[in-house]
């Protein structure tokens, strides 16, 4: 989890200045927001930012102000480079004290009732979540300390939502392939710790889905769009397409599909605004360029006999429309027993 610039420590201005003043007077006239005590951020980059940066500035600004902080849950995900469907609604810390757990109130600041001030109250702040977790040991990733990402996965597929945790899961299980501790086409169930942990959950209810997670999470899935595609699917009772399998006609190579039903022949794409407007991902192609280049894949495609299917993160946001869109291409969903 990147911290942006911009979190401004009271107590590392102190100790290199020697007097807070400034900031002190910046705060009373409205242009500092204080995330917590000692830590601040200028109200007009609050505004601005995404709520993503706002909640790595309130867990950079928790954890060095708890004394021994160890991050837990979606947040411990997002500290040690795991993916998360959404930002998290709190910053998750794990207590060995029964009597600690639960949410403490943001203190999230502002001076003021100018529109500035009113629009930063308006905006979500990110409270403190006390979550209880016997026996934690502690993983250091950059400046954050926390469960590790094996246990903090686990935590997740037995606590969040299937589509929250599989975006999750899928994640670490790239993140092992990578590291040559998953083959391509074992589910996270082949991990004896992932499998103890699981099991060892007190609730049939909540290790049936994390069972049913780490049996789909997959190192092929390559984004969280993927993954969120897969949890819907799954929902919608259609069977679980095969990942990035390469397609070829008599010119040669087309591409990987992110997702293809051999057994109804059609093809799908998660179509992720990032692959056309962010450069990091389309390369030197122009956004137009881009889309050009789609279509004509596709089109090859669809002239080997094959059904097509796009949709968008606003098509999983709406179950019906992706179903609608899934039944058109020629996909139906599994038949029950």
């Amino acid at each position: 989890m990147e911290i942006l610039p911009g979190l401004i420590d009271s107590a590392a201005i102190l100790r290199e200045r020697g007097t807070t003043d400034a900031i002190h007077r910046e705060f009373r006239a409205g242009r500092l927001v204080r995330i917590r005590r000692g830590f601040y951020v200028q109200t007009a980059d609050w505004l601005r930012a995404r709520p993503s940066e706002r909640f790595a500035w309130s867990t950079a600004a928790i954890t060095r102000s708890v004394k021994g902080a160890v991050l837990c849950g979606e947040t411990a995900a997002l500290a040690s480079g795991l993916p998360t469907l959404r930002t998290p609604p709190c910053v998750e810390l794990a207590t060995t004290l029964p009597g600690r757990s639960g949410v403490r109130r943001s203190p999230l600041m502002v001076v003021g009732e100018d529109s500035a001030a009113q629009q930063v109250r308006g905006k979500r702040s990110y409270p403190l979540r006390y979550c209880l977790k016997p026996d934690v040991e502690p993983v250091a990733y950059g400046e954050y300390r926390c469960t590790s990402r094996i246990r903090t996965t686990v935590d997740v597929m037995v606590t969040a939502s299937f589509t929250e945790a599989l975006v999750v899961a899928d994640g670490l299980a790239r993140i092992l392939s990578r590291e040559g501790r998953l083959p391509s086409d074992a589910g996270l169930l082949a991990i004896r710790s992932i499998a103890d942990g699981i099991a060892a959950h007190p609730h049939a209810s909540a290790r049936r889905r994390a069972e049913r997670v780490a049996v789909l999470a997959s190192p092929l899935a390559e984004s969280v769009g993927e993954s969120y595609s897969r949890a819907a699917f799954d929902l919608l009772g259609f069977e679980q397409p095969v990942l990035q399998h390469a397609f070829h006609d008599g010119e040669g190579f087309i591409g990987r599909a992110d997702c293809w039903w051999p057994k109804q022949r059609v093809v799908g794409e998660f179509d992720g605004k990032a692959k056309y407007v962010e450069a990091a991902v389309r390369g030197k192609a122009s956004a137009e360029e881009s889309v050009y280049r789609e279509k004509l894949r596709e089109d090859r495609i669809r002239r080997l006999g094959f059904g097509f299917v796009r949709w968008s993160w606003a098509d999983l946001e709406d179950p019906g429309r992706l179903k609608r869109r899934l039944l058109a291409a020629g996909l139906r969903p599994r038949i029950r027993s």
